[in-house]
């Protein structure tokens, strides 16, 4: 059964899955009790006086219980769920402070607080993921990434950002394009295998899923050294640090509620609401950066905010006057309408944010220089979204998002280019033309223009009661997402082309408008069941389970039939045998929808030449040329499938934690290039000759044919990657007389990455092989894999003097190893079969290939290495001083790769260095409430 037919077969599961939603819901729904529960109450003071503070915000941390505090600093949440919590309090002008707690069953939990008005002020400053935190509404594994953090690294963006994260090297300072994370994955060549872990790792902002699906910013084939290029992942330049409230970074089993994804979800939150006003600057030899941050309460009910972000970066100081520059603006407005009781939300409650962002990148003319380089890359964007929150009663909920965004994405390239006596033709459509010669030196332009477009909206229904003993959330809910590309595309001159790798037989990349593209149109249906039970003995009991049915259209339209489907069942499971012993696992399917560039890849033309009379008078020249056109589209492409599973177990003694995951992960049909044999028939023609200085006369009919041999690259489900590894997280003891303690992260992870694909000895023997008319055959091999291995190990110590509000932060990277190698046969009888000349497969049996009448066959598989990378070990130290200053702000020196070993050099056949050299740099944060006044 083929994958469409598969997809028509399962439509009545598709259409009943709303009633089968309806189903399971309405026996939990009639039969609500009440939740047993535990209370948590306690007292939110001033470290320093002591006097109670109020208006606090205390929560259990991911989930939507909160309440404030009284005028005498008191707190209360009832039907707080039992178990290990993490409790968070904050307050305007104030850091936040978390603290885990096991909250009883039936009884009630007594925690105070004590609030500074910087995080630097309190003691026990977790400088990375905390290992105590959770996603909301989560249980897969899971980092959490607070605010408090941020402050203890130099960051400018996302990137920056997610080196907490286990299996994420560190990088200084920058807003260079192609900032992308991957997941969980390890390099299986210089690219590719990445650039899938990067697509495949899904990025929600403020609730909206970003999309890369109809980002078309690739240059034709052939082209190299545009900068901003699409590949593969959102880039995350354009998210500054400085907006950022929280990130949680869903590596495990995600819940049914997230799609669109195989590798994990980074889920960010901005700063909105009632925010202290605060000025940040940062800045050092290649970054200025400055931000503003504040929000206020307009009226009973309803807070407005906004977050402006400028920065400017120098590529190459002192090389180049390349620069690259971000500029972001977000505006949020929240209102909350109906009364709340304690430990509950108001009845109604809806953000809408409105965020617009421009990141340019700038590479400058070398005027002294021949080739004439310049590139520059531009990318602006607005999107506007809003989320709706209703209570319907004292356990149930709607939710409804809507969002729209808009891109502008513009790159150009120029270089100088040089080619021989070249025939070409410009034809958009198939048939004989003469043509026309490029020949020496000349200067080549080329324009990218993509304009993504995302609609996308969600309805979910949440529900909270007791079943059979069970606590249960439930969560049902519907996605829709339409995107597209209104761009003009990529536009060259044909008699300047960007390429130079003509052959006579593959010709030229034609230009082309990305508006003519149809849309892709997905369509999502989830439920999620959240369980927890309180065991005997306060043992807990926790159980996520959910399944998720995304439809591909079949059109661009959301009510068009059914392309592809994708069923993803997924399951968490905790316990907690003590308050201090979590063990875990969990298993599901993720799925990802293909980008549109594979759902509608660009025509593919193929220029045979049938006359190529080059002689030194001009005017006696005659080139006549066939256009092919052969479409590569593939209407089996459909979603790319994950299995996940993984299993571990933190210990969390007070302050201290302890976690190991292992993991294995198997990618199936993720999208990628298949190339499949084909030929085509070229005329030849005789020629009469003319008089002198004219072209000679072409003779009619042909007089003979000849085949050449193409390979049609069609997108293909056809790559599976297969990922293995463990992560180890550790924040240990304060050592009390050295008031320091240590944070500690370390991964090891293999991929190894398997295409279904022939494999004809790399793209220069093929050529040769289309080229030359005698040659009659040529070898194929197949089952050619390729594997990586990283293992990366950060280490954090932290030295705290709270009383005058001075922190020391030190960290260490160690890159461990780094390495890629092929897997695959490299001896003479390896070879699977031969390809004929009219693109015939004919496969030879093992035990024939010693056979006489194929030993033409028996060559070397070029392109094939056993040992591709081995970067040797290296390391990395950096170092950050922090200081409270007057008004509560704060002062931070940092320096990255402070060790750096000056003129140290790798040598040639192996990769670069992971690490930048020496940067160091200031931070300073002013809060501005003496220029601006109180948030209100």
């Amino acid at each position: 059964m083929t994958r469409v037919d598969t997809c028509r077969s399962l439509a009545t599961v598709w259409f009943g899955l709303p009633l089968a939603l309806l189903v399971a819901t309405c026996p939990i729904i009639a039969q609500q009790q009440a939740i047993p529960a535990g209370l948590v109450t306690g007292r939110v003071t001033d470290i320093t006086s002591g006097r109670p503070l109020r208006d606090a915000t205390v929560e259990v941390e991911g989930t939507r219980l909160r309440t404030p505090t009284d005028s005498a600093g008191v707190y209360r949440i009832p039907r707080a769920p039992a178990g290990p919590q993490v409790i968070r309090a904050t307050l305007i002008g104030y850091a936040a402070a978390r603290v885990p707690v096991t909250v009883p069953a039936g009884g009630t939990l007594n925690q105070d607080f004590t609030l500074a008005t910087s995080a630097l002020l309190m003691e026990g400053i977790v400088v990375t993921a905390d290992p105590a935190g959770r996603a909301k509404g989560e249980m897969g594994t899971a980092s959490v990434i607070g605010r408090e953090a941020l402050a203890h690294q130099p960051s400018t963006s996302l990137a920056n950002v997610l080196s907490f994260i286990p299996g994420v090297a560190m990088t200084p300072p920058s807003i260079e394009s192609g900032q992308r994370v991957a997941l969980r994955s390890a390099a299986t060549t210089s690219v590719e295998s990445r650039e899938l872990a990067a697509f495949g790792t899904a990025v929600i902002l403020d609730g909206v899923p970003l999309s890369n699906n109809a980002n078309l910013q690739s240059a034709p084939s052939g082209v190299a050294g545009l900068v901003g290029a699409s590949a593969g992942g959102i880039d995350l330049s354009r998210l500054p640090a400085s907006t950022i409230d929280r990130v949680e970074v869903i590596r495990g089993v995600p819940s049914a509620r997230y799609g669109d994804l195989t590798q994990g979800a980074v889920v960010v939150e901005t700063r909105a609401g009632v925010v202290d006003p605060d000025i940040g600057v940062q800045f050092d030899s290649r970054t200025l950066n400055a931000s503003l941050v504040a929000g206020r309460r307009i009226v009973s009910g309803q807070t407005a905010s906004a977050a402006l972000d400028v920065t400017r970066y120098l590529v190459s100081p002192g090389i180049t006057e390349d620069v690259a520059s971000r500029f972001s603006l977000q505006l949020a407005h929240r209102a909350e309408v109906g009364t709340r009781g304690s430990g509950d939300e108001a009845r109604v409650l809806v953000d809408t944010r409105l965020d617009a962002y421009q990141v340019r990148e700038e590479r400058a003319l070398r005027e002294e220089e021949a080739s004439r380089f310049t590139s520059w890359h531009r990318d602006r964007g607005i999107r506007l979204s809003s989320r709706v929150g209703v209570r319907l009663d004292g356990s149930a909920r709607l939710n409804l998002t809507l969002a729209a965004q808009s891109d502008r994405q513009r790159s150009y390239l120029q270089e100088m280019k040089s080619s021989g006596a070249m025939p070409f033709t410009d034809r958009m459509t198939e048939g004989r033309t003469q043509g026309r010669f490029i020949q020496g030196s000349y200067l080549s332009r080329l324009h990218l223009e993509g304009d993504p477009w995302l609609v996308y909206g969600r309805v979910e229904g949440e529900q909270t009661a007791a079943r059979f003993g069970w606590d249960h959330v439930l969560k049902a809910g519907a996605e829709l997402r339409r995107e597209w590309n209104s761009g003009p595309g990529y536009r060259f001159d044909m008699e300047h082309p960007p390429q130079v790798s003509f052959n006579g037989v593959t010709g030229f990349d034609r230009p082309r408008r990305f508006d003519e593209i149809p849309a892709v149109a997905t369509t999502g249906l989830y439920l999620d069941d959240l369980m927890s039970r309180t065991l005997p003995g306060g043992r807990v009991v926790r159980v996520q389970a959910g399944v998720r049915l995304d439809v591909l259209h079949s059109g661009g339209s959301l009510a068009s039939g059914a392309r592809d489907l994708a069923f993803q069942p997924r399951v968490n499971a905790e316990f907690f045998p003590a308050s201090w012993l979590r063990l875990l696992a969990g298993w599901g399917q993720v799925a990802k929808t293909p980008a549109l560039g594979s759902l509608y890849p660009a025509p593919r033309f193929y220029d045979l030449v049938n006359v190529n009379h080059y002689t030194s008078d001009p005017g006696e020249r005659l080139a006549v040329l066939t256009t092919f056109i052969e479409d590569p589209g593939n209407p089996d492409v459909g979603f790319a499938m994950s299995r996940k599973a993984e299993a571990g177990a933190e210990i969390e003694l007070g302050r201290s934690a302890v976690s190991l995951v292992i993991y294995r992960e198997r990618m199936q049909g993720a999208v990628g290039l298949r190339p499949e044999p084909s030929f085509l028939l070229r005329d030849r023609y005789d020629l009469a000759p003319t008089a002198p200085g004219q072209p000679p006369r072409l003779m009619e009919p042909a007089t003979r044919q000849d085949t050449v041999p193409i390979l049609v690259e069609r997108p293909s489900n056809n790559t599976d990657v297969l990922t293995r590894g463990l992560e180890v997280t550790a924040l240990l003891p304060e050592v009390r007389p050295l008031r320091t303690r240590a944070q500690i992260q370390a991964s090891w992870t293999e991929s190894r990455q398997t295409k279904s694909d022939l494999d004809f000895g790399g793209a220069t023997r093929f050529q040769a092989f289309q080229l030359s008319p005698v040659q009659q055959r040529i070898p194929y091999w197949e089952e050619r894999s390729r594997s990586g291995r990283t293992a990366l190990a950060t280490y954090r110590l932290i030295h705290q003097e709270p009383e005058i509000g001075l922190v020391i932060t030190g960290w260490v990277q160690h890159n461990i190893s780094d390495r890629v190698w092929d897997e695959g046969g490299t001896d003479t009888l390896s070879f699977s079969g031969y390809l004929t000349r009219d693109g015939q497969r004919i496969p030879v049996a093992s035990e024939r290939r010693g056979d006489i009448e194929y030993s033409d066959l028996r060559t070397s598989r070029s392109g094939l290495l056993v040992e591709l990378r081995s970067t040797p070990a290296d390391w990395m130290m950096g170092i950050q001083v922090s200081k409270v200053l007057p008004l509560d702000g704060r002062l931070s020196f940092w320096a990255f790769n402070s060790l750096d070993r000056r003129g140290y050099q790798i040598e040639s056949d192996v990769q670069p260095r992971l690490y930048a050299s020496r940067r160091f740099g200031l931070e300073v944060t002013v809060p501005a409430r003496a220029f601006l006044g109180g948030p209100g």
